[in-house]
């Protein structure tokens, strides 16, 4: 249960993929254009609430990529590629009867935006990517490829040793011990909402680590760089200088293959900008929504 200062109204519902998978998600608002929230790996909805507050009646849908919190584990261990994510997403919006769509995606949450994309296309008429890539996520983890190569090898191991690592998360996650020693190595800033970043860690406690190691993997194996040159969409491309797991190179790279897109990078802002500095995600959430026709702040505060 979320603390009492995160509680929001948010309508849990679920629906079964074509391939059998129980897929949970969260709907808030009925009415005006939808927004897709696309977490990270290992985020609830709750990673979110900054943008939840700024998008008032906004149709907003987040969901639990499979395997986490309230989605079920595919049946198949081969279906945790970002294709079957994305191919939940469109179960989800026909059971809304939704038809198009801007999505907010943090980290994993890009790559699945840049694959709803691809897949997709007349679907999605806007993104905002946050703190994330286009694909194959080892190449820029840290800026290294020595860190990239090694990351497999620790996947296999924690695969291997899943209770263990299990049984270190429960006492671990959301500790102050774990934040100090995060803010030291520079994995998130001083500024991030302890709160928020507590709530979303605790919920690693009930992760299967089988399970997260592979969709982790699948990660590294998706890549859709040849999708940015042809989105013809708004995109805003938002990062921090302090970014380790997906540098703002990456980001630069984005950019520049995309046409008319917007780049903001935030001083002092590491992986966790949406925690971070929630300001900045919120505005920039806004000055896209009001380049998409049909999806305006003001028009739709006029017409309230």
């Amino acid at each position: 249960m979320a603390p009492e200062g995160l509680r929001f109204a948010v309508e849990q519902r679920h629906v079964t993929a074509r391939d059998g998978t129980r897929i949970g998600y969260q709907v808030r608002g009925t009415r005006g254009p939808c927004v897709v929230l696309a977490n990270g790996l290992g985020g609830t909805y709750l990673a979110f609430r900054y943008l939840y507050d700024a998008l008032g009646d906004y149709r907003t849908i987040c969901w639990d990529y499979r395997g986490l919190y309230t989605s079920g584990a595919s049946l198949d261990p081969m279906a945790n590629t970002v294709a079957h994510q994305v191919d939940d997403l469109m179960a989800i919006l026909a059971q809304e009867r939704v038809d198009e769509v801007v999505i907010a995606g943090w980290s994993m949450g890009v790559q699945v935006g840049f694959e709803a994309i691809r897949r997709h296309p007349s679907r999605v008429r806007g993104m905002l990517a946050i703190n994330g890539t286009y694909g194959r996520a080892f190449r820029t983890v840290m800026g290294s490829r020595l860190v990239g190569r090694t990351i497999p090898m620790l996947l296999r191991l924690v695969k291997a040793q899943a209770a263990l690592a299990g049984l270190a998360t429960r006492r671990l996650a959301g500790s102050d011990a774990l934040i100090s020693a995060m803010k030291r190595v520079g994995l998130v800033s001083q500024t991030i909402d302890l709160e928020i970043f507590r709530a979303v860690a605790a919920g690693f406690q009930t992760i299967d680590w089988r399970i997260y190691s592979d969709l982790l993997t699948r990660l590294d194996e998706h890549d859709a760089e040849e999708v940015l040159a042809k989105i013809d969409v708004p995109v805003t491309i938002v990062t921090g200088d302090r970014d380790l797991m997906t540098p703002p190179a990456t980001a630069e790279h984005m950019h520049r293959s995309i046409r008319g897109s917007r780049l903001v990078v935030i001083e002092g802002g590491t992986h966790y900008t949406p925690v971070e500095y929630p300001a900045i995600i919120v505005e920039e959430l806004g000055r896209l929504l009001d380049r998409i026709p049909g999806w305006e702040r003001k028009s739709r505060e006029a017409t309230a």
